[in-house]
């Protein structure tokens, strides 16, 4: 929605204010050494992406805020989506225990492969996140 001003113009103020941490000296997310930096940077970035105790935020508490397809935080920069491990005409609901956040392209992965069987049992059971 464009917001115009009195003559018509856009208006500047309608633009929400977006806050950018800015990185650290030289540090590098391809530095492997700095992995808990990028952790600890990527989870600050939950405070713009979900509403303080929402319920979007428990789901991605839930699974530790990591991808639990690919192991990357879900705070990466790239889509997601919200995905029922039980999906709703076999039954699931909306609950916190049958939703994880996924990143678009592991929701792809999952719903178009040939044989969804061998990619989901090829998927932890549980969507918990281990620690590399």
């Amino acid at each position: 929605m464009t917001v115009l001003g009195a003559e018509g113009g856009f208006k500047a103020s309608s633009t929400p204010i977006i806050r950018h941490i800015k990185v650290a000296g030289a540090n590098s997310p391809d530095d492997p050494t700095l992995r808990k930096y990028w952790a600890d940077r990527a989870t600050k970035f939950v405070k713009t992406r979900f509403a303080k105790h929402s319920f979007y935020l428990k789901v991605a508490e839930k699974q530790g805020h990591y991808c639990p397809v690919c192991g990357e935080s879900i705070y990466n920069g790239e889509p997601l989506h919200l995905h029922h491990q039980t999906p709703v005409h076999n039954g699931g609901d909306d609950s916190l225990n049958n939703l994880v956040w996924l990143h678009q392209a592991c929701h792809h992965t999952i719903h178009s492969s040939e044989s969804k069987k061998e990619k989901l049992s090829s998927i932890a059971h549980d969507w918990g996140v281990t620690e590399a």
